[in-house]
């Protein structure tokens, strides 16, 4: 019964300058990237800070993630789709998407605004 041998043989010196070689340029990619993080600029602590966003949107800046729906609070609506329970209401001629308590409301019901959560519209039959 024959053998195995992992290193044996005449290509054993082959893999092993090969194995040497890729632990040699993985080493070497580890010291670039030291290197290149390492560097100091006025603004960034390296080079690789430039691959980050580093500005931040506020909102005194006038930025802002979700329209603000409060002003709705307590309004009264009339159902432009089926909700069930998600859908479109219109206030004042302005169109809004609400959803449930959980119930299904038809087309032309009347509703009535009961939470404003960011972007997410509660309303209720009347």
């Amino acid at each position: 019964m024959s053998e195995v041998q992992i290193f044996g043989g005449t290509n054993s010196a082959i893999v092993l300058l090969t194995y040497g070689a890729m632990i040699g340029v993985a080493v070497l990619g580890i010291f670039i990237v030291l290197y290149l993080g390492s560097r100091s600029s006025k603004k960034n602590a390296g080079m690789l800070d430039e691959l980050v966003l580093d500005e931040r949107q506020q909102n005194r800046d006038g930025y802002t993630s979700v329209i603000d729906k409060s002003k709705f609070l307590g309004a009264i609506g009339v159902c432009v789709t089926d909700l069930r329970p998600a859908g479109t209401i219109t206030v004042e001629g302005e169109p809004l998407d609400v959803v449930t308590e959980g119930s299904f409301v038809k087309a032309g019901d009347i509703v009535k605004v009961i939470n404003v959560d960011g972007s997410r519209v509660l309303v209720r039959q009347i």
